[in-house]
């Protein structure tokens, strides 16, 4: 069943935004559980100092430079909310905001921190390599370890460790906020731990600390006569470790030694893509900075923390990428990547153009000179220096527009000036959906370079939009051929295995003619939150997208203007009407029932408003309480919550001050809906009649119509 305000979106069990609500109505009671298990106050309280202030209590919030406290939490109803910032919430939205993580991961950590199991697929076997919980606990038990045999070395390989970290100038308090290790020159330390810690023997390899053999008889240490860098998530948890060879005991081996570098492998808890080295220290200074700092190596981190710059971290064998992006913006607006001087820093600034062309960042790139890395440069030039060349660093499209123009003449180099251009605009072409006006502003800096028209470069760019479209054609082709082949050859394979790619699904180009099949299970329950982040994502004014996006993308014929307007803005706060019909619903969870049935989502302003009347809808129609608390629970967007907990504060505020009853308001709110639907209605009307070409009694006859409407609707009598 389908909630009536979703339907008026034109999402109809063929819509683009028909989902099975998996985040949200299935796990709404694991959501209440956790709201009801872990205390506000607590968590905030865990880093922030709390005090009285009248019946709530108050902190110095984290997110600006707060003199007196102004983060106001309401213990009773497990809100907070700080008006300067205009930021507010419930204990899901402070965790969101506090650790940089989504909803569900806020879920995930609370729940864990209250001892609720969070389970979304088949349950687990407890201490198999599919619970998380057992690999954190592998995980801890080895990094614990390897921190041991270095805090305290008893053997000589250990103190040679221990010199080597203090050669490299890293100092005691360094090594151990970040819990820097040693894994002694043995096959069997971290696997002979785990099996007398009782550990099932196919943990090692699960956790990352070890490899198969060959013969598939046991496992052995991956990392052997190393220093360890633990890598913690968010919530300070080491889920994964990289090491580094040291050069007096790697001597042993000769080639054997392996590479100066081994990260661990991908596991359930590590993905490289997504975690960066020292996030959860930097954290704080990052966000209070509004700038973050990302280097390349583990050593380059601590030596920047020990020089006293805070906001840095790494990433971890890999490119910095949009997930790292992703996450960074939660915390910063501003992204500085800075790169060592030598040839493969060079190539990494010209490949995180493409990354600075799609993400909605100021991403920056600081290549250091004399192919020093930041470690070297900050012990030759030192704290200032560094941050005075991170605060000159050029955006990545001007880094790279260096690049490509040093030592050329712009005025008589035509053919290094066309690489240049062609260069420039291929990477531009590869965007999807790129910013008008971001392109423009581009198109502007790239014409002033080359000192060549905009209009010519606009004229560049598309042929480039339609060569990297042809390619991208022809490549769905070949994939689409390579499937077949391999499927022809594979009778056996089952159904669901043969309809797993996108290419066996679509063996042709997206056409209007030929649009792909709709995403997503067409019964179930409608996710209030995953449709409030397509709806951001989709640009329905766009044709490419409305091409592109398949016939769910098309709205269903409907004249209700209910419907997503093209370029709206997602995010606007709610009207003093809006406003005043929610805070009515808030404090009379009773007349939110007959609200749901009698509000049309036409009357609403906004799309935040439409988005909450959907949620309390989905509740209504799930036959769950209307409370405020319910509603917290379901909804999972930050803007969002922070305008329904706005609201709560105002009605808070304004206790013993109303005059009137809810059940008055919302009558009085009923009228003026009416009213203004009167008006548009008439509006409607009078634009029909200038549209029509009608002769002087039709006219005639039409307004009266509408005057003996006007007369009925303010009952004049006659």
């Amino acid at each position: 069943m389908v909630s009536p305000i979703l339907r008026d979106f034109g999402m109809n069990s063929q819509g683009h935004f028909q989902r099975v609500a998996l985040s949200a109505m299935m796990d709404l009671d694991l959501k209440e559980r956790v709201r009801a298990a872990v205390d506000l106050v607590d968590v905030i309280g865990a880093s922030l100092t709390l005090v009285p202030k009248g019946r709530m209590l108050a902190a110095q919030c984290p997110w600006h430079d707060d003199r007196s406290p102004s983060l106001t939490v309401n213990r009773e109803r497990q809100t907070w909310k700080c008006w300067v910032c205009d930021i507010g919430g419930d204990v899901f939205s402070y965790v969101m905001r506090r650790d940089g993580v989504d909803f569900v991961t806020a879920l995930r950590s609370l729940a864990e921190q209250a001892g609720i199991e969070y389970q979304t697929g088949p349950k687990v076997d407890a201490g198999s390599k599919d619970d998380k919980s057992t690999l954190l606990a592998a995980v801890k038990l080895i990094c614990d370890a390897y921190f041991d045999q270095l805090d305290a070395p008893a053997t000589d390989d250990a103190k040679i460790a221990r010199d080597y970290l203090a050669s490299r100038g890293i100092d005691d308090e360094h090594r151990h906020l970040f819990r820097i290790g040693f894994a002694p020159d043995s096959w069997d330390f971290a696997t002979g731990l785990l099996k007398r810690n009782k550990f099932r023997a196919e943990i090692p390899v699960a956790a990352g600390v070890a490899l198969n053999r060959r013969g598939g008889n046991g496992s052995y240490d991956l990392f052997r006569g190393r220093l360890m860098f633990p890598i913690h998530d968010m919530q300070n948890r080491p889920i994964s470790m990289g090491g580094r060879v040291i050069p007096e005991i790697a001597a042993r081996h000769g080639e054997n030694a392996g590479g100066k570098y081994i990260n661990g492998p991908e596991t359930k808890l590590f993905r490289k893509s997504e975690q960066l080295y020292g996030l959860q220290l930097a954290r704080e200074s990052i966000r209070k900075g509004g700038q973050a700092l990302v280097m390349e190596g583990y050593t380059d981190v601590i030596a920047a923390r020990q020089s006293g710059i805070e906001p840095v971290v790494a990433v971890l064998g890999t490119a910095l990428g949009e997930a790292h992006v992703r996450t960074l913006k939660r915390l910063a607006d501003r992204v500085v990547l800075v790169l060592d001087g030598d040839a493969a820093g060079q190539r990494r600034a010209d490949e995180v153009l493409e990354l600075f062309i799609k993400a909605d960042a100021d991403l920056r790139v600081l290549t250091l000179p004399d192919a020093m890395d930041p470690a070297d440069y900050l012990h030759q030039h030192g704290r200032d220096a560094l941050e005075q060349m991170v605060a000159e660093a050029p955006d990545a499209l001007e880094h790279k527009l260096r690049s490509l123009t040093a030592g050329i003449d712009v005025t008589h180099d035509t053919h290094a000036v066309m690489q240049a251009i062609d260069t420039m605009t291929g990477i531009l072409a590869k965007a999807p959906m790129l910013d008008p006006l971001k392109q423009d502003q581009m198109i502007l800096r790239l014409s002033r370079t080359f000192e060549i028209s905009q209009s010519r470069l606009e004229d560049r760019l598309e042929k480039k939009r339609a060569e990297e479209k042809e390619r991208k054609r022809k490549a769905a082709k070949f994939r689409a051929a390579a499937g077949t082949d391999s499927r022809s050859g594979d009778a056996s394979a089952s159904p669901a295995a043969r309809n797993t790619s996108p290419a066996a699904r679509n063996t042709g180009p997206t056409t209007r003619n030929t649009p792909p099949a709709p995403v997503g299970s067409a019964t179930g329950p409608i996710d209030p939150n995953l449709l409030l982040a397509e709806a951001a994502e989709m640009d329905l004014d766009d044709p490419w997208s409305m091409e592109h996006a398949g016939p769910a993308a098309t709205p269903a014929p409907t004249t209700n203007a209910a419907t997503v307007k093209p370029n709206q803005d997602r995010e606007v706060p709610l009207s003093s009407f809006d406003r005043e019909l929610f805070e009515v619903m808030i404090e009379s969870p009773e007349l939110a029932g007959r609200a749901v049935e009698a509000i049309d989502p036409e009357w609403l302003d906004t799309l935040s408003a439409k988005m909450i009347l959907a949620a309390y809808q989905e509740l209504d129609l799930q036959g769950r309480e209307l409370t405020v608390e319910t509603l917290l629970a379901l909804i999972e967007n930050e803007f969002l919550k922070n305008e329904v907990v706005t609201m709560q504060f105002r009605l808070a505020q304004r206790e013993g001050k109303i005059t009137q009853s809810p059940e008055q308001r919302f009558q009085s709110l009923l009228e003026q809906f009416h009213r203004r639907e009167n008006i548009a209605e008439k509006h409607r009307q009078i634009a029909k009649l200038e549209s029509l070409a009608l002769d002087e009694n039709e006219e005639l006859d039409l307004l009266k119509q509408l005057f003996d409407r006007e007369k009925d609707r303010q009952q004049i009598d006659h």
